[in-house]
């Protein structure tokens, strides 16, 4: 965890699993075209095994960069990322590179139903994912450069459908976070009229990493 988050996570205990590095981000959020914006990563018997792995947390900490392609490698995230991206028209493997998920609070929980108001709000991470949002992803999608999805946790991004347009999209059920027919249609259309290629022209900034709690993933990287 950051340090910065140490204090907000102790005032409430018990409601993340912080043997997971931190996750706000899930492949190349920096040049992705399409984002996917949740609540937090969720959590179940296989991620605690990838938590012991020293491998596996390589592979995670590498996602923090926001450059990496989304991590098929771990079948259950797949399962998960392919069944809510799939109406995108595309191989997984280029899904990986196309569609980027972002988790406005970075830390792992089995049950979502805990994660309250204002712990978000007075976590500094998840305050770094909002406005991450707000001055960089949200003008990119005004202006047709990348597109937006929120799927899970609207109210913790802090944004509600007043601020929808082409590129701007509600996944259809905010339980599932699916993107649904029409999404899927929208992001294909979109994908087609600039020939499915990577946005390396849009302003690239830092993916939001500062608060993410990085650090190498050695011996001593066990979250406390």
């Amino acid at each position: 965890m950051h340090p910065e988050d140490r204090p907000v996570l102790e005032r409430h205990p018990g409601v993340f699993e912080l043997g997971m590095p931190p996750g706000h981000i899930s492949g190349p959020l920096k040049t992705a075209p399409v984002v996917a914006c949740f609540l937090n990563p969720g959590f179940d018997a296989s991620d605690a095994a990838m938590s012991a792995d020293p491998g596996d947390r390589r592979a995670l900490f590498e996602q923090m960069g926001g450059e990496s392609p989304f991590p098929l490698r771990f079948h259950g995230w797949a399962c998960w990322y392919l069944e809510r991206v799939r109406r995108v028209a595309l191989p997984p493997e280029r899904l990986a590179t196309t569609v980027a998920t972002f988790n406005v609070c970075p830390y792992a929980s089995r049950d979502a139903g805990r994660i309250t108001d204002r712990l978000i709000r007075d976590l500094p991470s998840a305050a770094v994912a909002r406005r991450y949002l707000r001055e960089v992803l949200l003008p990119h999608a005004r202006r047709r450069e990348r597109f937006v999805v929120v799927c899970r946790g609207a109210w913790a991004w802090g944004v509600d459908r007043s601020i929808e347009c082409d590129n701007v999209r509600f996944a259809p059920s905010p339980v599932g976070g699916h993107f649904g027919e029409a999404i899927g249609e929208a992001v294909n259309r979109w994908l087609a009229e600039r020939g499915r290629a990577p946005t390396g022209h849009v302003e690239v900034r830092p993916a939001p990493t500062a608060l993410a709690g990085a650090r190498p993933p050695d011996k001593s990287a066990a979250l406390e």
